[in-house]
């Protein structure tokens, strides 16, 4: 048995040489790229985009103090010692709704059931103190304040704040993306998943293009995407991808994300459990593995394959470095949630 595995080793390395690592693929093509320029746009065209820049308040929010009840907005030191035995008339007070912003000279909202309105003349018939039923000036941040991070993309939360903070318009990044494949299936997945990060597709002077690997021979040390290449062309990429869907995913999960992250300014949030069994991997090569994710532990797949049932049920991926024999059960290993891709 030793023999025959000394024989197979010894036909498998050359052919393992000759394979160009997945790091120096990456390096070699993304070397020199840099995020796309910013673009102004309105919060309505920047759904799902990612911002170049921080947000920030341009003004304390709220400008001034605010009702957080309906009541008499009031100062409080005038209601001091007030009670039913000893009713405070509220004179010209004015009555404010939530929202509303306190006349010069409130500091607080007393409610209707702190008043009685014997013979039409509204009364106090208890204290409140200053900032009771008030949001005050600057209460959910001060003009300077980040309200939003550089590499966020736009969903609908963060444009609602955007909005509600004064923001009209953003810096994003809009990589450029063509994709061409020859299955429709394949074409759909790829232009969803990188317009997940920012993409526009475009047949324009693409960032990146996508298109069908056509040298079939394996040159790249990258399970199961052997046959998949990213390089230059011109002024932009350019991802060969494999005809097998398990080949495609593995070159779209590897090499399309990093390049459009590269592109688009934005490092993906990583999520770190523990593995609930042991994986095993190959030396000498990068492998996808895919990954399910309940109860709290990563559950491995085997690594380098990709099927239709393990594509279905994956919740995140990983990729193994060629230096890897595999991991034990309960190492923690920071993976790649695959639904946020998508946002």
């Amino acid at each position: 048995m030793a023999a025959v595995a000394f024989a197979r080793q010894s036909v498998y390395l050359p052919c393992m040489v000759s394979l160009t690592p997945l790091e120096t693929c990456l390096a070699q093509a993304l070397h020199g790229t840099a995020p796309v320029p910013a673009e102004m746009l309105g919060l309505a065209a920047a759904q799902g985009l990612v911002l170049a820049e921080d947000i920030l308040l341009p003004c304390d929010h709220p400008v001034t103090a605010e009702a957080l009840r309906a009541g008499y907005a009031v100062a409080a030191l005038d209601l001091v010692g007030a009670g039913a035995g000893n009713p405070v008339p509220l004179g010209a007070a004015s009555i404010v709704v939530p929202g509303e912003a306190l006349p010069a000279g409130a500091d607080a909202v007393l409610p209707q059931d702190g008043t009685d309105a014997t013979a039409g003349l509204a009364e106090a018939i208890r204290p409140v103190v200053p900032g009771e039923g008030v949001r005050r000036s600057g209460h959910d941040g001060r003009r300077g304040d980040t309200i939003l991070r550089a590499g966020l993309r736009l969903c609908p939360r963060a444009r609602l704040v955007a909005r509600l903070a004064g923001v009209e318009t953003v810096p994003v990044r809009r990589p450029r993306l063509h994709v061409a494949l020859e299955d429709a299936r394949l074409e759909a997945f790829a232009s969803a998943l990188l317009r997940g990060l920012g993409a526009v597709t475009t047949d324009t002077d693409p960032h990146l293009s996508l298109r069908p690997a056509r040298d079939h021979r394996p040159r790249l040390a990258f399970s199961p995407a052997e046959t998949a290449w990213l390089g230059k062309d011109g002024s932009g990429l350019v991802l060969e991808v494999p005809a097998r869907f398990d080949q495609a995913v593995a070159a779209l999960l590897g090499l399309a994300l990093p390049a459009m992250t590269a592109l688009a300014g934005v490092s993906l949030a990583l999520q770190t459990r523990p593995l609930s069994r042991k994986v095993v991997s190959t030396v000498g090569l990068t492998e996808l593995l895919l990954l399910g994710g309940e109860g709290g532990s990563w559950h491995p797949q085997p690594v380098g394959t990709v099927t239709l049932a393990g594509l279905a049920s994956a919740t995140a991926f990983a990729l193994l470095p060629p230096d890897s024999e595999g991991l034990p059960a309960d190492r923690l290993l920071a993976a790649q949630p695959i639904a946020h891709l998508f946002g």
